[in-house]
């Protein structure tokens, strides 16, 4: 007869990528204030303190969540010109906050102390490919994360909520404010900034 331990189902052993894969689906599950090493420990079957045999600390585990995001984040390759390259990374960078829109306020504030610098570097780099002197492409860069971190959170935030009486204009405009828009939306503002880059070149 086969003892218990050789019918026992073989523990999965833990390692830095798959903490940080579940780590990402628990996220994606119950949002970052309920996310607890706690929580975590029991997804992976051990003791949340075995999980700082991995990480030096809760920080550098959220670190690695940002690193498992951001491998979605492409830019495209030159060959269209700049233009569609900004869209290309900027809409790259939209559809992974809804994929992973509880997770996503990580990727907002962590971007400059993760592997999420190499994606950084990397549409630096497409700009200054693309003629972009230093000071411009550092620009171009800034205005268009800045307008994509406030866009996609403005988004994730939910449905602006119905107007009443008390608030006419926004009653009058209502319409247009709902998730159905956003698209366009979104696009529109990446065209105000596009243009606003060509009309100084």
């Amino acid at each position: 007869m086969a003892s218990a331990a050789a019918t026992r189902p073989r523990r999965e052993p833990l390692t830095q990528d798959r903490i940080a894969k579940t780590s990402l689906e628990l996220i994606d599950d119950i949002g970052l204030e309920e996310f607890s090493t706690r929580r975590l420990g029991a997804a992976l079957g051990c003791e949340a303190m075995a999980i700082y045999n991995h990480f030096a600390s809760k920080d550098a585990l959220l670190d690695a969540v940002v690193d498992k995001l951001i491998k979605d984040v492409t830019v495209p390759p030159s060959g269209e010109g700049w233009q569609s390259r900004v869209r290309g990374f900027a809409r790259s960078y939209r559809a992974l906050a809804h994929a992973h829109p509880k997770a996503f306020p990580l990727l907002a504030t962590r971007r400059f102390r993760t592997r999420a610098r190499n994606l950084v570097d990397q549409i630096i780099s497409a700009l200054l490919e693309e003629g972009f002197e230093a000071r411009s492409a550092a620009s171009l860069f800034r205005i268009l994360a800045n307008y994509c971190n406030g866009a996609i959170l403005d988004e994730l935030s939910g449905t602006f909520p119905g107007a009443t009486d008390d608030h006419p204009s926004i009653k009058r405009v209502q319409a247009f404010l709902s998730p159905e828009h956003y698209d366009e939306i979104f696009d529109r503002g990446l065209s105000l900034i596009i243009d606003g880059f060509e009309s100084k070149s």
